[in-house]
């Protein structure tokens, strides 16, 4: 296992192609922003809040195509060894998809220098890159991973989110509004869950089939959204079933991997150093290709650990220390970590330079630093 996942690391550290995170870096010339007007004409769509955030909850079976601008502000600054991510959440991204169910899916994500494409398929999941002509058959990304362009459309942002929030969290009403066409009702849930930094969902939703057509993301304290995404164009019922298989161009390449995530790469590893618990939250089982990913919690609060490869946490570590933009972590050995009001990011070292970890979530520092005292003692009983 272990040099297999070490020639994995190195297929990942000198991937040119799709296979970093398959993540599309947007350059600074697309932040066009979502356009306003498709975020706030008014409509005429009444429903029940609570009514309507299940009608969300449950659209999964909903077909569509369409076109979705998304634009993430948390900025993260840029450092190499994570400038897919920080692009992602730091910017605007343009997106075309067709949808027919969950397994059965295409996303484009589209730039001045080209477009990459995603396909889920009952087969396995597929990627073009169109500029490196380039097919890459992908096995099997994990469950808990990096985010990716395709999970800012709306109904994706939307269910995801919703999923870690309690039914007990309050639904209200909002005013309706009219995106890509539709008469959309808008429900805000409030979170209350003290462990995470959300502090509310705004979605509107088609009030009839309950698909989700533009999102907007809050986190505690923060008065403008910190992430937001909308249709511009959308036309509900079964896409092409053309659109949907993977086709390569004549003469292009073909290659396959187990993974296109990162942390999909590295959780195929060893996952003994991962303790029981973090921060007050329990490990849930682990997926079984990927043993070293750790999950704690299933809420918005939940923290994701992964074992780093000592050369790789230096990397990293140094990154964050260049971009100025870290907070040193008083730990024993090395952490720092990069913080936004919505998401933070630590890397965690322990002073003899052989263990060391990234530790994720929509969480408050408290939880970070909590949790890498955890990492690094071996966890809790």
């Amino acid at each position: 296992m272990a040099g297999r996942s070490g020639e994995l690391l190195r297929r990942w550290r000198s991937a040119r192609g799709p296979w970093r995170w398959v993540v599309v870096a947007v350059v600074a010339a697309l932040l066009v922003g979502v356009p306003a007007l498709l975020a706030s004409r008014p409509g005429d769509a009444r429903a029940d809040p609570v009514q309507l955030r299940d009608l969300v909850a449950a659209s999964a079976d909903r077909p569509w195509t369409g076109y979705a601008e998304a634009r993430a502000g948390l900025g993260l600054p840029r450092i190499a060894a994570l400038s897919d991510l920080t692009t992602l959440l730091s910017g605007v991204t343009r997106l075309r998809g067709w949808y027919a169910a969950p397994d059965s899916a295409r996303t484009d994500v589209l730039s001045a220098v080209g477009e990459r494409d995603r396909y889920t398929t009952p087969r396995g999941q597929a990627v073009w890159d169109y500029g490196a002509e380039l097919l890459t058959l992908v096995a099997r990304d994990p469950e808990v991973r990096l985010p990716r362009p395709d999970d800012l459309l709306p109904p994706d942002l939307a269910r995801r989110l919703l999923s870690g929030t309690a039914p007990s969290d309050p639904a209200t009403e909002l005013p309706s509004r009219r995106v890509a066409g539709v008469d959309a009702a808008g429900v805000r849930v409030t979170v209350t869950d003290p462990g995470t930094t959300v502090g509310a969902l705004d979605v509107w939703a088609d009030p009839a089939t309950g698909l989700p057509v533009a999102v907007e993301v809050r986190a505690k304290g923060v008065a403008e959204p910190l992430i937001s995404t909308a249709f511009a164009e959308l036309e509900q019922g079964p896409p092409d079933p053309a659109a949907l298989e993977p086709r390569r161009g004549p003469g292009a390449g073909v290659t396959r991997s187990p993974t296109s995530d990162l942390f999909g790469v590295l959780g195929r590893g060893d996952g003994s150093t991962l303790p029981a618990s973090v921060a007050g939250r329990d490990r849930e089982p682990p997926e079984r290709r990927f043993p070293a990913l750790g999950q704690y919690g299933t809420t918005l609060g939940q923290l994701i650990a992964v074992p780093l490869p000592p050369d790789l946490a230096g990397s990293l570590l140094d990154g964050i220390g260049r971009a100025g933009a870290g907070r040193t972590l008083t730990v024993d050995g090395q952490g720092a970590a990069l913080e936004t009001p919505l998401l933070r990011l630590a890397v965690i070292r322990s002073g003899d330079g052989a263990r060391a970890w990234a530790l994720a979530g929509l969480v408050p520092a408290t939880a970070i630093d909590a949790g890498a005292a955890d990492l690094l003692a071996g966890g809790r009983t």
